[in-house]
């Protein structure tokens, strides 16, 4: 059974807000839900190196002190297949800059912790936003 590592940062700016992004609606996934920036690592590539090239991508951003917070394994059925899915959580700040959206997103905002907790539906991404809730990890 193949192995897909997910990768998915909250990326934080200046004024403590994060950035979530909605998915385009031409999804196959998801499509027009709150989801956080990320996606598939690419094998060979370094982890962190992984999440901040996605962010890029989805997002146009530079980030800086991308740390991971939280990882979850879970037997997922794709489209392709059956997979274990390894997912990579992390806390990235943003540098100066503009979103300027790739075309798997149609919108952004920066919210606050809460509003990200109320907006994005995801299960697994929820749990992720309430653990650094709980334990208090941004600042």
């Amino acid at each position: 059974m193949n192995t897909t590592i997910i990768q998915k940062a909250i990326v934080k700016n200046n004024d403590g807000n994060l950035l979530i992004l909605r998915r385009s609606s031409k999804d196959t996934r998801r499509p027009l839900e709150w989801d956080l920036p990320g996606g598939l690592f690419e094998y060979g590539e370094e982890m962190l190196f992984g999440v901040e090239r996605e962010i890029k991508e989805e997002t146009g951003l530079e980030v800086t002190g991308t740390k991971a917070v939280y990882s979850k394994t879970e037997h997922r059925i794709w489209e392709n297949g059956e997979a274990n899915a390894v997912f990579l959580f992390y806390l990235a700040d943003a540098v100066k800059g503009n979103v300027v959206l790739s075309n798997e997103h149609d919108l952004y905002k920066w919210v606050t912790l809460s509003d990200a907790i109320d907006l994005i539906k995801y299960d697994l991404h929820k749990e992720l936003l309430k653990y650094v809730q709980t334990y208090k990890l941004l600042k």
